[in-house]
C-alpha cells in the first residue's frame, strides 16, 4: 500500500477534520477524500464516521491505527538504513519514555556516540507499550522502560532505579503538611499509588493531579506547592527555592532494558548497553 495514503489516514485520525488534514499535508480536500476512499475500497470497510463537523474512526479504523503507524515507521527506517549504508554507517535506535529521557539518559549519548563514531543514533520518546512493541518488531534496538513485562523473545536487564522523593516549593514545610496543603499528585503507576496510600493514610485533596513531572515542576514554580518527582530533576531543576523535604519517604522505580534476544545488532547493543548503565 502506498505510504502516502497511510499518512493521509493518520493525518485525517488526529486532526478528525479533512479539510485541516489536507492544509496540513498540502494537497486538496478533494485528495484527502480520494485517498481515504482508495484505502476503504481496499480492505472493504469504512474506516471513518462522517458526521457534519466531527469525524470519527470506525472499529476496523481503530484496528488499522497501529499497523499504519507501524508501517510509515518500518518504511522510515528502512530508507534511513538504505541510505545509511552508503555512507557505511550502521544505525542504533535507543527509545524511552520522555520522563527517562529528561532525568536519567539524555546525557548519555554524546559518550554512546564518542565511543561509536561509526553508528548513526536514532532516539525515540514513546509510551512504555509502544516501545515494547518497536522492540519486539524489529523498528527499536533498544527500549528503556519501567517495569518491563516478561516478553518472549525480548532479553530484559535491570537498568537501575530512579528515585522518586518529596519536592517542595513552601519554605520549612513537612512531609506531613506537604500532602496535606498545596499538593500535586503525580502519578508514577500503581506500584507509586500503594506506596503513597501506604506512607500517607491522610491526605487532603491534590490541588493539581498530573502524569508529568515537568508539569508539576512549571506549576511548582508559579505557586508554592509540593509533589514527588525524580531527584535527578529536583538537584538540576531552575525553579528558585525548590528543595527535597528531608526526612519524607523514598520511592524507588525500577529501569529496564529490552532488546530483542535474536536482534542483527546484538553485538553492538552488548557494547552500547554498558555505556547507558554508566
Amino acid at each position: 500500500m502506498d505510504t502516502e495514503l497511510l499518512k493521509t489516514f493518520l493525518e485525517v485520525k488526529n486532526i478528525r477534520h479533512f479539510s485541516r488534514a489536507a492544509e496540513n499535508l498540502n494537497i486538496t480536500q478533494a485528495a484527502v477524500s480520494a485517498r481515504i476512499k482508495q484505502i476503504e475500497e481496499s480492505l472493504g470497510v469504512p474506516l471513518f464516521i462522517r458526521e457534519r463537523n466531527n469525524i470519527q474512526l470506525t472499529a476496523e479504523g481503530e484496528r488499522l491505527v497501529p499497523y499504519a503507524e507501524t508501517m510509515l515507521l518500518s518504511w522510515a527506517r528502512a530508507r534511513q538504513d538504505v541510505a545509511l549504508k552508503l555512507e557505511q554507517k550502521d544505525q542504533l535506535g535507543i527509545g524511552t519514555t520522555a520522563g527517562l529521557w529528561n532525568y536519567a539518559f539524555q546525557d548519555k549519548l554524546p559518550h554512546i556516540y564518542a565511543d561509536f563514531p561509526d553508528i548513526a543514533i536514532r532516539a525515540v520518546a514513546d509510551s512504555p507499550d509502544d516501545l515494547l512493541r518497536m522492540v519486539t518488531e524489529r523498528t527499536l534496538d533498544i527500549g528503556i522502560l519501567f517495569d518491563a513485562p516478561g516478553t518472549p523473545d525480548v532479553t530484559t536487564l535491570t537498568a537501575g532505579k530512579l528515585k522518586l522523593v518529596l519536592a517542595s516549593t513552601i519554605p520549612g514545610v513537612t512531609a506531613k503538611k506537604a500532602v496535606r496543603e498545596n499538593y500535586i499528585y503525580v502519578d508514577w503507576g500503581t506500584a507509586f499509588n500503594m506506596f503513597h496510600a501506604t506512607k500517607f493514610n491522610e491526605t487532603s485533596p491534590s490541588i493539581l493531579h498530573t502524569t508529568m513531572a515537568s508539569i508539576a515542576e512549571s506549576f511548582m514554580d508559579g505557586c508554592p506547592s509540593s509533589a514527588y518527582l525524580p531527584e535527578p530533576l529536583v538537584r538540576s531543576s531552575g525553579v528558585s527555592n525548590i528543595h527535597i523535604i528531608h526526612g519524607a519517604p523514598i520511592f524507588s522505580r525500577e529501569m529496564s532494558i529490552v532488546y530483542r534476544t535474536n536482534s542483527e545488532r546484538l553485538d553492538l547493543i552488548k557494547q552500547v548497553i554498558p555505556r547507558l548503565l554508566a
